[in-house]
């Protein structure tokens, strides 16, 4: 397994131990800006990884952090998803 699979797995294993901060109002990653926030904290971690092998979690994702963690009701769709994550990166580049 590569490395920043591990990284998006242990991620989610994070955010599923948390998920309070997902569903309770005033939560770090509660509703729509929680959602871009969790988007941004993971794209800073990808930032680390080889572009190509990050690139590669990127697009799996949404799907494994967004709209597993909450529930099937993702606050927010894929394109803003992946352009806070690609922000992140870019900003710590």
């Amino acid at each position: 397994m590569k490395p920043a699979r591990e990284y998006s797995d242990a991620m989610y294993l994070s955010v599923m131990k948390n998920w309070v901060n997902l569903f309770m109002y005033g939560c770090p990653y509660h509703g729509q800006r929680g959602a871009l926030r969790l988007a941004q904290d993971y794209g800073r971690g990808l930032a680390d990884f080889p572009e190509e092998d990050a690139e590669n979690e990127i697009k799996g994702s949404y799907s494994l952090l967004c709209v597993r963690a909450y529930h099937l009701r993702p606050p927010i769709d894929a394109k803003e998803w992946i352009g806070e994550i690609r922000k992140a990166i870019k900003e710590m580049s």
